[in-house]
């Protein structure tokens, strides 16, 4: 789990909505899920394996994430909350996240996926890829 941003802290909901989502991650449920969701992608995309949303490289869900886009649906997420990502670029996003100022009522569903757009475009830019 994060720790509150450099010089501020979590409000009570918070810190308990923040162990909520680490007991949820650690679950039994969360494997069942991360396994239900490896079978509607491969339903979804008969053949090809799961890439890297941010970089398009090959994903492997033993060491990648399930970036999760909004926390509402916690414990029974849609295949569309959650997004694959390799450990480096999950942190990426996360870092990007953090620093952003986002506009009032903007949803961290939009703001993830604005992210992930300037990662992608980001990956696309780098020399090599």
């Amino acid at each position: 789990m994060r720790d509150p941003k450099p010089g501020t802290a979590w409000s009570v909901g918070r810190a308990r909505r923040r162990a909520a989502y680490a007991a949820w991650m650690t679950s039994a449920g969360w494997a069942r899920q991360r396994d239900a969701w490896l079978a509607e992608w491969a339903r979804r995309h008969p053949g090809r394996p799961p890439v890297c949303a941010a970089c398009g490289e090959a994903w492997d869900p033993r060491r990648g994430d399930l970036h999760h886009r909004d926390y509402r649906r916690l414990g029974t997420e849609a295949f569309s909350d959650l997004i694959p990502l390799h450990r480096s670029c999950h942190d990426q996003l996360h870092q990007l996240l953090e620093r952003a100022a986002r506009p009032p009522r903007t949803r961290r569903a939009q703001a993830s996926d604005a992210v992930l757009t300037h990662l992608r475009s980001t990956h696309r830019s780098t020399p090599g890829r």
